[in-house]
C-alpha cells in the first residue's frame, strides 16, 4: 500500500470518528432534554408519548383487586388463625420493655440525656416513657416539656415494623441501654419478656403486618375528554370534601379523634404523582388515583364506601371513568367485592387485638 492509500484510510478513520462523536453527543443531548421534559412537565415533548405512572409510596404493598387472589386470602387466614396478635395498649402488645421502678422522681432531661447518647444503636422504632409524678399517665420524654419529672420509666422497642421484625442483636442493644440507664438513675430493671418469648412474638407481629398491609385504591381515568385540568381537578376536590397538603396532594380528613389524620388521599396517577400549586393554572393529567391504607383507618369499610363516592363525584365533574389498578374497569359489583375484603380484613384485625386505625395499627402501618 502505497502513501496515497493511508493517508485515504486515515481520512475515512478521522470522517467516521467526528461522525460517531456527533451522534452520540445528540444521542445524548436528546435524551438530558427527554429526562428534563420528564421532570418538569410529566411527559414527551410533542404529548403523545405514555406519560410515566407515579411510584407512590405504597407502590410495593398490596393492592386489593375485586377479584381476591388466593394467596392473599391463604395469608388473611393464617393471619386469621393466630391469636398471637396481642392487646391494644399504647405499648406491650408490640414491645420488647425494659421497665425502670424507683421511689425517687426523676427529671426528664437526666433521664432523656443517657437515651438519646445510646438511641443510634437500634434501627427499629423505640421510645423512652415515663409515668408523670402524681398521674398514672404515661408521656414519651421525647415530647413531653422539659420541667416533667416521671416515678416508673419504661424502654420501649417495636418488636416488627415493615422492615421485619426485630433480632436478638437489637435486643441486646436495647437491654444495654436500660443497663445504663440503670446504672445512672440507681434503679432496677424488669423486663416485660425473655429475649425467647419477644422473638416468637416479633415473628407473629411480622406476619401479622404482611396478611394486613394492603391498599385500596381507584383509579379515574380521562374518557370524555383527553386529560383533566388543574383547576377542574381542584373544583371537584373541594367539592368532595378534599383538602391540599402533605406531600402536594388532596386528603379526606379524619375527624374523629386518634393517631390516624387522613381517611384517604387523591393522587396523580402519573409521575411525579403530586400537584404542583403554583402551576395548577396549566397542569394537566391523563389519570388520577384515591388511594386508603386499610389498616391504619378508623372503620375501613366506611371509609372506603365514602371513597367510593368521592370517587364518582370526581368521575361525573372531570369526565372520568373508575378502573381498578390493573386498568379493567371498575364495576359496581367489583367495588362491592373490594369492600367486602376490607370488611374481612378490619374483623381479623379487630378479633386479634389491634383494631385498624388503633394506636398500635398506627405503629405497625404508618403513611
Amino acid at each position: 500500500m502505497g502513501l496515497r492509500g493511508a493517508l485515504v484510510i486515515l481520512g475515512l478513520l478521522v470522517v467516521a470518528a467526528v461522525a460517531l462523536t456527533a451522534y452520540d453527543r445528540g444521542r445524548i443531548k436528546r435524551r438530558l432534554v427527554a429526562v428534563l421534559e420528564s421532570a418538569f412537565m410529566g411527559r414527551s415533548k410533542d404529548g403523545e408519548g405514555e406519560i410515566e405512572e407515579a411510584e407512590a409510596s405504597w407502590s410495593d404493598r398490596r393492592v386489593l383487586r375485586p377479584e381476591v387472589e388466593p394467596q392473599a386470602a391463604a395469608e388473611q387466614e393464617a393471619a386469621s388463625s393466630d391469636d398471637e396478635a396481642g392487646h391494644e395498649e399504647p405499648f406491650g402488645s408490640i414491645d420488647f420493655i425494659v421497665f425502670l421502678p424507683g421511689e425517687a422522681v426523676v427529671e426528664r432531661d437526666a433521664a432523656l440525656g443517657i437515651y438519646k447518647q445510646h438511641e443510634y444503636l437500634i434501627d427499629k422504632p423505640h421510645r423512652l416513657y415515663g409515668q408523670r409524678e402524681g398521674r398514672q399517665a404515661w408521656g414519651n420524654l421525647a415530647r413531653d416539656p422539659e420541667r416533667a419529672r416521671y416515678g416508673l420509666l419504661a424502654l420501649a422497642l417495636q418488636l416488627a415494623d415493615r422492615s421485619g421484625p426485630v433480632n436478638e442483636s437489637e435486643l441486646n442493644a436495647i437491654s444495654q441501654i436500660g443497663l445504663k440507664l440503670a446504672d445512672a438513675l440507681d434503679r432496677p430493671t424488669r423486663f416485660n419478656m425473655t429475649f425467647e418469648q419477644a422473638l416468637e412474638r416479633a415473628s407473629a407481629l411480622d406476619k401479622f403486618c404482611g396478611a394486613f398491609d394492603v391498599i385500596a385504591t381507584i383509579n379515574i381515568l380521562a374518557e370524555s375528554a383527553p386529560v383533566f385540568r388543574g383547576p377542574a381537578i381542584e373544583r371537584a376536590a373541594q367539592e368532595g370534601g378534599l383538602e391540599f397538603g402533605n406531600r402536594n396532594i388532596y386528603h379526606r380528613k379524619n375527624m374523629q379523634e386518634g393517631p390516624c389524620q387522613f381517611l384517604y388521599s387523591l393522587a396523580n396517577l402519573y409521575q411525579p404523582g403530586s400537584f404542583d400549586p403554583l402551576r395548577l393554572d396549566v397542569f394537566q393529567t391523563q389519570g388520577l388515583t384515591l388511594f386508603m391504607s386499610v389498616p391504619s383507618v378508623p372503620e375501613p369499610p366506611v371509609a372506603f364506601k365514602d371513597m367510593v363516592e368521592t370517587a364518582r363525584l370526581l368521575a361525573r365533574r372531570l369526565g372520568g371513568r373508575l378502573f381498578d389498578t390493573d386498568r379493567k374497569p371498575l364495576t359496581d359489583g367489583g367495588l362491592r367485592a373490594i369492600q367486602t375484603q376490607i370488611q374481612g380484613i378490619a374483623d381479623r384485625m379487630t378479633e386479634q387485638g389491634i383494631a385498624p386505625g388503633s394506636v398500635n395499627a398506627a405503629r405497625l402501618f404508618p403513611p
